[in-house]
């Protein structure tokens, strides 16, 4: 299939800057964001992980790492988000078991947590991320900017998980990756698909907005039918910022799935981690 370029309705229909008001469906979500964050801005977390001396081809750093958790700060802040959101965990469910199992992405862990918490998985596994979300950024801040550089596969490097969206960032709009899960940073040459690695670039289009082909568009895979944003930005965005845009173009993404496009359903990678004492 040739390259192709779509149009996704008009300017007018599109959220403008990163500034641009949230849905108040949203707030909810951007509270418990904020929380995390507030967490994870200190430095209580820097040495939760220990990464491991060596690991397989292709993992994350987070694979085979040993995680510590001060149980107490974990306890806090998931009666906090709790309390936030009404998503309370049960009284025998280890809040630091919670945490590893939301970083490993651990989906039959988390199904038995929410189980015993009587809360929906999605709703538990919706705040066990972000719990998860000061231990995931303190783990990429321990990684060496030279070995992010490097990385050439579409998984984070850090936690494994498939990127929120890609930066075309600067004058040359070099293609820059983001987790929206631990705010790493990465980049990949463009004309790859980032979920299954095609270079062919007849298999390889965009859907572009209307009006604003040069700031946003949709990027696609006809291989394997995923799908990634991308937006132009002047520098590397702060993890607020990158959640919040990821949550103003939504319109992208509903158009993306009314083509037919999807994302994968599970991480590019799931890390194994061990538990410290």
């Amino acid at each position: 299939m040739p390259w192709t370029t779509g149009t996704i309705g008009t300017a007018a229909g599109l959220p403008g800057a990163v500034e641009a008001q949230v849905d108040p469906a949203w707030q909810p979500w951007l509270d418990l964001l904020d929380v995390a964050l507030e967490e994870g801005g200190g430095r209580a977390w820097s040495s939760a992980v220990v990464p491991p001396d060596d690991r397989p081809e292709g993992a994350p750093m987070l694979h085979g790492a040993v995680v510590r958790i001060d149980g107490n700060r974990a306890k806090r802040l998931l009666r906090r988000l709790g309390e936030m959101s009404g998503v309370h965990a049960g009284a025998d469910v280890d809040p630091s078991a919670a945490i590893r199992a939301a970083a490993s992405r651990d989906a039959r862990a988390l199904e038995h947590m929410a189980g015993r918490s009587n809360a929906s998985v999605d709703a538990f596994t919706a705040v066990a991320l972000v719990a998860a979300m000061p231990l995931l950024m303190a783990a990429a801040k321990a990684l060496d900017a030279r070995a992010a550089n490097v990385w050439q596969r579409g998984y984070c490097p850090v936690c494994g998980s498939w990127p929120s969206l890609a930066e075309l960032r600067g004058l040359e709009r070099e293609r820059r990756l983001r987790c929206g899960c631990c705010g790493s940073d990465w980049p990949l040459p463009p004309l790859r698909c980032v979920f299954c690695r095609e270079l062919d670039h007849e298999k390889l289009g965009a859907l572009q907005p209307e009006g604003e082909e040069q700031l946003r568009r949709v990027e696609t895979c006809e291989t394997c039918r995923g799908y990634l944003k991308s937006v132009a930005t002047y520098g590397a965005l702060s993890t607020r910022t990158l959640v919040l845009l990821d949550l103003t173009t939504v319109p992208l993404d509903l158009v993306a799935r009314e083509r037919g496009y999807t994302r994968p359903a599970r991480p590019g990678w799931a890390p194994v981690i061990e538990a410290g004492s």
